[in-house]
């Protein structure tokens, strides 16, 4: 697995989503590299990491995070998870829970696939494998918040840019894994180490209603909406990287 590592002192583990690379972190890295040690991978499949596998589970997603860690013999984490890079964190914090130490949710969620998000997940695998140029371009413009399409142009362009790096396996793997993932709400409840979760008002991808009913109510856990779709990285940057700032000072 291909990762970017910078900047010393306590360990960062920031994971992509499904259509990204480490460059969507490229922004916040030089900010947050003055005061931490930085891992960024590209993910099974993205950016300059191969497909492994026909399906790459979240499981497997993880078990590959954890190699990097060890590989560097450090014992333990922040984990920030984009969308699929969230769904990545959870799997950690269940099956390798000695290695977090703070865990956020970035624009993600615990719940599994419906059965309508199952079939749709089958569905954008067939439309990629007719024309993979022109899923990427209406994927990632549905991320956005659809009112503020015409003046988030820019974004949407570098966002569509780095999507395209992603080639046709690496999606279809990551589709498959996503659809096969589960609940991992469970972990939320038994975590003492401080919890983060950014979700946007207005973001297509991750129900912020539906999670917000099943999330604990806990003093570790900190909710922030904010009024963005599923990229608030782009969309808004200054307010998620203040919000991901305190979060590690936790």
């Amino acid at each position: 697995m291909h990762y970017r590592e910078l900047g010393q002192g306590e360990t960062v583990v920031l994971l992509h989503g499904f259509l990204e690379n480490h460059k969507m972190w490229n922004q916040f890295a030089e900010t947050l590299s003055k005061d931490y040690h930085l891992i960024i991978p590209d993910l099974l499949g993205h950016g300059d990491t191969p497909t492994a596998s026909e399906t790459h589970t979240m499981e497997m997603q993880a078990q590959h995070v954890i190699q990097i860690l060890n590989h560097k013999e450090i014992e333990s984490a922040s984990f920030i998870g984009h969308s699929m890079g969230g769904y990545i964190s959870m799997a950690i914090a269940r099956d390798y829970p000695e290695k977090v130490k703070r865990l956020c949710l970035f624009f993600s969620n615990t719940l599994p696939d419906t059965d309508d998000k199952k079939q749709q997940r089958l569905k954008a695998i067939e439309t990629a494998e007719e024309n993979t140029e022109s899923f990427v371009r209406h994927s990632v413009r549905g991320l956005f918040d659809p009112d503020k399409l015409a003046e988030l142009e820019q974004e949407i362009k570098q966002a569509r840019t780095w999507a395209m790096e992603t080639p046709l396996e690496g999606i279809a793997a990551a589709l498959r894994g996503m659809r096969e993932r589960t609940d991992t709400t469970q972990v939320l409840q038994q975590a003492a180490y401080p919890i983060e979760i950014v979700l946007g008002e207005f973001d297509s991808a991750v129900d912020a209603e539906a999670f917000q009913q099943i999330m604990p109510g806990k003093d570790n856990i900190q909710v922030d909406i904010l009024p963005v779709g599923h990229m608030g990285h782009l969309e808004a940057p200054k307010e998620t990287l203040e919000i991901l700032q305190d979060f590690l000072k936790r």
